[in-house]
C-alpha cells in the first residue's frame, strides 16, 4: 500500500467525517472508564478473528519457507529413506560377487557298536559316523562364479533402482517446493485481499456516513443513503470472507513449513519484488530434458531391462565353489593326522522349468515397453506445462504494467469523485463504481505479480534454487523490435510504391482510370482483377485477389489497398498475417488496433487489423469483422501516415466551415 500514498487523503478526510461527531459528545454524559482485567499468560501478538491467537512473530521469505518445508515434510523425508534403502540394495548386490566366509564347528558323539569281535576296540555304531567321538572345525569360503551374468545384471538393476529412487527424491522435492511457493504467494495475495477489503470497508463506511449527513442536511437523496449503507454492508461481508481466506492460507503455510500455530507468519510485500522482462532469460525447452520425472522413468526402464536379463540367466549354467581348511578328527590329540583342505566345484545345468523364466523375461520386457510409452507421454506433458507456464509468466509481465497504470488511475479517479461528491457534484453511484474499480485494479496488480512468480518457479529444473537464475541465453518470446523503416523503404504492392504520380502508376497498369479529385484533393481508382493483367503475380496471395484500390492525395499515391475475395478459409487473422508477412518479406512487431500509435481508422473492419507502424507509413492486414458465415474479407493496406493526417485536418476544417455556414443561415 505504500505504493499509493495519495490514498491517505481519502482516509484522512473520511476520518474527519467519522471522528468529528464523537468529539461533540457532552462531557457530562461520558461514563467513567473502568480498568481492564489483568491478562493471564502472554498477550497475543496478533489475534485473527477466525484463527489461533499468536504470541510471537516471524517473517519469512519464499526461500526461507522452502527451506523449512524441505526439513519438515514427512513425504519428502520418506523419499529420502527410500533412496537410502535403494543404496543398501546396491551394496548387497556388490557383496554377492565376494566369497562368504564361515567357521563351522561340530562335535558328534555316538554310542559304540554292540556287535564286535572279542579283542576289537570300540567302534562307532552309526554307518554315517566315522568315530565314536568326532570333532570338526573348518574355515569355509563359498561363492558363485557368474557364468550366466545373473549377478552382474542384479547389480545393474540395483544401481538403476538407486537412480530411480534418487530421481524420485528430486520429484518429491520439486512437488514440495511448488506446493510451498503456491502456499506462500497464496498467503501473500490473501493478506493483500484482506488489506484491500479493510480499506474498502473504511471508505464505504465513510461514504455511508457522508451520505447520511447530506440527507440530514437536505442535500442528498434518502435512496443514496440507503444505497451507501447497503454497499458498506456488502464490503463488510467481503472483509469477513477475506479474513477467513487469510487464516486458511496461513494455516496451510504453517503445516508445510512446520511453524507453530502460536506464531504469526509475516511475508514480504509483493511490491518489494516487482519482476521485469530482464529476469526472464535463459528459459528454453531444452531444460525439460533435465527434469527428474524423465530421469526416474529412464532408470525404471533400465531396471526392467536388467530384470529381463536376470530372467534369461536362469536358463544358463551356474557354477559355485567351496573351499574348506581345518580338521575332522576322532582324537583331538592327533589333529595333524586329520587336518587338511578341500575344494568343491559345483556346476548346475538348468534343463526345464516349464516356461517360468521365459514368462518372467516377457513380463519384464512388457514393463520396459510400458515405461517407454509412459516416458513419451510424460515428455509431452512436461512440454505442455513448460510452454503454458512460460506464456503465463510473459502474460503476467504484461499485466503488471497495465494493472499498475490502472491502479494509479483508479486511485486518482476515486480521490476526484470523493471531492466532487462532497461538493454535491457527483452521484453516490459514481462513488460506489469508483470505489469498486479502485479495489479491483489494485487486486489485479497484486494478482499479476503473484501469477508471475508462481509461473516462473515452474520453469525451473530445480525450483528450490530460484535465487540462482539460469544461465544467460536467448530471450524467450521477447517483443519484436520496432520498425526502423521509412517511407522510401516501404514495401511495394504490385510494383507500386507510395509517392508515385499518376503517370508512373499508369506505366505499371495501363488500364488505370483515375477519378477527378474531390474537394479534399483526393482522387481514387479501382483496378479489378482482369485489369491487373501481368502485374497480378506481384501481389501477395495473387490467386485470391479481387481488386486493387488506389488513392491519390495532391496527385501522389498515398494509399494502396489489396482486397481479396470473400472466404472463410483463414483460421484467424494471425494465420493470414503469417502468410502475407512472409510474402512481403517484412519484419518487426505487428500490433493490434488497440496498441496502434495512430488509432484513426477509415473503415470499421480496420478495428480488427494488425499493423506494422513505421516512420511515415503503416502496413496493415486483416480479415475483417467475421460473422457466422463465409464472410471473411481479407485485405492488405499500405498508406502514408503523413498524408492521412493532412487529409484528416482538411476534413476537420471542412466540417467547421460547414457548421459555421449552418449557424449563419440559422440567424434571423
Amino acid at each position: 500500500m505504500n505504493k499509493y500514498p495519495a490514498a491517505r487523503f481519502c482516509l484522512l478526510a473520511l476520518s474527519v467525517c467519522l471522528v468529528a461527531p464523537v468529539l461533540r459528545i457532552n462531557a457530562q454524559q461520558a461514563q467513567p472508564l473502568t480498568s481492564a482485567p489483568p491478562l493471564t499468560g502472554p498477550p497475543p501478538y496478533y489475534d485473527y478473528p477466525y484463527g489461533s491467537e499468536t504470541t510471537t512473530s516471524r517473517t519469512l521469505t519464499v526461500d526461507e519457507a522452502v527451506t523449512l518445508a524441505l526439513a519438515n515434510a514427512s513425504l519428502y523425508q520418506q523419499s529420502l529413506l527410500d533412496e537410502r534403502s535403494a543404496r543398501e540394495d546396491v551394496r548387497q548386490a556388490r557383496t554377492a560377487f565376494l566369497p562368504q566366509f564361515t567357521v563351522p564347528l561340530g562335535y558328534i558323539g555316538t554310542t559304540p557298536s554292540q556287535v564286535r569281535a572279542p579283542g576289537e576296540p570300540l567302534t562307532f555304531g552309526f554307518v554315517s559316523a566315522s568315530a565314536i567321538n568326532e570333532t570338526s572345525a573348518f574355515m569355509n569360503a563359498t561363492g558363485p562364479i557368474d557364468l550366466s551374468g545373473r549377478l552382474r545384471a542384479s547389480l545393474r538393476r540395483s544401481r538403476a533402482l538407486l537412480s530411480a529412487a534418487h530421481a524420485g527424491v528430486a520429484v518429491a522435492r520439486r512437488e514440495l517446493v511448488l506446493a510451498t511457493v503456491d502456499a506462500y504467494y497464496g498467503l501473500v495475495l490473501a493478506r493483500q485481499k484482506r488489506r484491500l477489503a479493510d480499506e474498502t470497508l473504511a471508505l464505504a463506511e465513510g461514504f455511508a456516513n457522508l451520505a447520511e449527513r447530506h440527507r440530514l442536511r437536505g442535500e442528498g437523496e434518502e435512496a443514496d443513503a440507503y444505497r451507501a449503507r447497503s454497499g458498506a454492508a456488502a464490503r463488510r461481508d467481503e472483509l469477513e470472507q477475506a479474513r477467513l481466506a487469510e487464516a486458511a492460507a496461513l494455516n496451510l503455510l504453517r503445516v508445510l513449513t512446520g511453524v507453530d500455530f502460536v506464531t504469526h507468519v509475516g511475508v514480504k510485500r509483493l511490491t518489494s519484488d516487482v519482476p521485469t522482462r530482464a529476469d526472464f532469460l535463459g528459459y528454453t525447452a531444452e531444460m525439460i530434458r533435465a527434469r527428474p520425472e524423465l530421469a526416474q522413468l529412464d532408470a525404471q526402464q533400465q531396471s526392467a531391462r536388467e530384470e529381463q536379463r536376470i530372467a534369461r540367466s536362469e536358463l544358463r549354467p551356474e557354477l559355485t565353489y567351496g573351499l574348506n581348511a581345518g580338521f575332522d578328527a576322532a582324537n583331538v590329540g592327533r589333529l595333524r593326522q586329520y587336518s587338511g583342505g578341500a575344494a568343491i566345484i559345483s556346476l548346475n545345468i538348468p534343463v526345464w522349468n516349464f516356461g517360468a523364466s521365459k514368462s518372467r523375461a516377457t513380463q519384464a520386457r512388457l514393463r520396459a515397453r510400458a515405461l517407454e510409452l509412459q516416458r513419451e507421454s510424460t515428455l509431452q506433458q512436461l512440454r505442455q506445462d513448460f510452454y503454458t507456464q512460460r506464456a503465463a509468466a510473459l502474460a503476467a509481465l504484461a499485466r503488471i504494467k497495465t494493472a499498475e497504470t490502472a491502479a494509479n488511475t483508479g486511485q486518482t479517479n476515486l480521490n476526484l469523485i470523493f471531492i466532487r461528491y462532497r461538493q454535491n457534484k457527483a452521484a453516490i453511484s459514481d462513488i460506489i463504481d469508483s470505489q469498486a474499480n479502485y479495489a479491483a485494479t489494485r487486486l489485479a496488480y497484486y494478482q499479476a505479480i503473484a501469477d508471475y512468480h508462481t509461473a516462473r518457479v515452474r520453469l525451473e529444473t530445480d525450483p528450490a534454487q530460484t535465487s540462482a537464475p539460469p544461465a544467460p541465453g536467448r530471450a524467450v518470446a521477447g517483443p519484436e523490435p520496432a520498425c526502423a523503416l521509412n517511407v522510401a523503404q516501404a514495401p511495394t504492392l504490385g510494383k507500386l510504391r507510395l509517392g508515385m504520380d499518376a503517370a508512373e502508376v499508369a506505366a505499371v497498369f495501363p488500364l488505370l482510370a483515375l477519378e477527378h479529385p474531390d474537394a479534399l484533393g483526393v482522387a481514387r481508382a479501382v483496378l479489378r482483377r482482369p485489369e491487373l493483367a501481368g502485374q497480378l503475380a506481384a501481389l501477395p496471395l495473387a490467386a485470391d485477389v479481387a481488386a486493387l484500390n488506389l488513392e491519390f492525395t495532391d496527385a501522389r499515391l498515398m494509399r494502396i489497398s489489396v482486397n481479396y475475395q470473400p472466404t472463410n478459409k483463414w483460421e484467424s487473422k494471425d494465420e493470414f498475417l503469417s502468410v502475407v508477412a512472409a510474402q512481403l518479406n517484412t519484419t518487426g512487431r505487428w500490433r493490434a488496433f488497440y496498441d496502434w500509435q495512430d488509432k484513426n481508422i477509415r473503415d470499421q473492419q480496420d478495428l480488427r487489423d494488425l499493423a506494422l507502424e513505421c516512420a511515415g507509413f503503416r502496413l496493415s492486414v486483416g480479415i475483417g469483422i467475421e460473422g457466422i458465415g463465409a464472410d471473411q474479407t481479407p485485405h492488405v493496406t499500405l498508406e502514408d501516415t503523413a498524408a492521412a493526417r493532412t487529409l484528416r485536418q482538411r476534413e476537420d476544417a471542412e466540417r467547421q466551415r460547414a457548421a459555421q455556414e449552418e449557424k449563419a443561415k440559422a440567424k434571423p
